[in-house]
């Protein structure tokens, strides 16, 4: 029988582990350890006795296989393999088994959508178009309710610092008094500080915040607080993007807060900011991510 209890905890315990350049945040940790979770179950209930049995039909299953019968959703299939070839990775570096079968699959899809060469389509990043952005903005600020002006300032900060979600979650009110300034200092993926450099295009719908959120009795500092006082996960922002998306009658490939960080940097390159700068801004290692967003947004 395969222990599920120790694997997960052994995973999780070396993703946390000074294993890579580039360490993985606590958010990428409870997801991908929760997806290895469900696939140690899933091996399990299909007759594996031993994680070393799990071959690449057991891989290709579990990512591909949804609710009742459908195929899962592609965004769901990047994280279940993501999360496996991982997984694998590590199972690889304790011995426990000879070949990373969830790469073997990887690889496989790649070729197979790729065709000859196994090169694997590009696709254009999805980002707000200029009608869009100012809809959402119309839409997000309509409310006058604790939650409306919340949302306000939540989609116009977003929009103009390209923040991730769980960066924007981590915020406190002395963040926000910085976002005021243009200038702002946080801390990304791998616990690196970075400073975002903007212009703070939706003040107002901060100071607007600001004067709610002072009369929110809360036992934090954090910035962005439910009704209660309670601190806003990243789980209840996407959801607040994804209704305000819907009430616009906007559909796009992401329906999150990710959605605005793309176009956060694709505002700012079609507003003539160096690309040195946005990458900085995003907090990417590679300049040739960050160049994906040039000619998103025409001027």
């Amino acid at each position: 029988m395969i222990d599920i209890d120790r694997l997960s905890s052994g995973f999780a315990t070396w993703m946390a582990g000074q294993n890579f350049q580039n360490p993985y945040s606590p958010a990428t940790i409870r997801i991908y350890g929760h997806t290895v979770r469900r696939f140690l179950e899933y091996s399990g209930s299909d007759g594996v006795l031993d994680i070393s049995e799990a071959g690449i039909h057991i891989v290709r299953k579990f990512v591909t296989n949804g609710i009742d019968g459908t195929i899962s959703p592609k965004s769901t299939q990047t994280v279940r393999i993501s999360a496996i070839v991982l997984f694998f990775d590590y199972l690889e570096s304790e011995g426990a088994v000879l070949m990373n079968q969830a790469r073997i699959f990887l690889d496989d899809q790649k070729r197979k959508r790729g065709g000859q060469g196994g090169k694997p389509a590009t696709r254009l990043k999805p980002v707000l178009e200029w009608d869009e952005i100012d809809r959402l903005a119309f839409e997000s600020g309509r409310l006058e309710s604790i939650a409306g002006i919340r949302d306000a300032a939540l989609v116009g900060l977003i929009l103009d610092t390209g923040l991730r979600a769980s960066e924007v979650c981590a915020l406190t009110t002395a963040n926000g008094e910085s976002y005021l300034t243009g200038r702002l200092r946080v801390i990304g993926k791998g616990n690196k500080e970075r400073l975002v450099r903007f212009e703070a295009s939706h003040a107002s719908r901060m100071q607007s915040w600001f004067r709610m959120r002072h009369r929110i009795r809360a036992p934090n500092e954090r910035l962005f607080v439910t009704d209660q006082g309670n601190p806003l996960t990243i789980g209840v922002l996407y959801m607040i993007v994804k209704r305000l998306l819907e009430r616009t009658g906007i559909k796009k490939a992401q329906q999150g807060p990710h959605l605005l960080r793309h176009t956060a940097a694709s505002i700012w390159l079609a507003n003539g900011v160096e690309l040195k700068q946005v990458q900085e801004n995003l907090g990417h290692s590679n300049i040739g991510t960050t160049s994906r967003h040039l000619h998103l947004l025409a001027k």
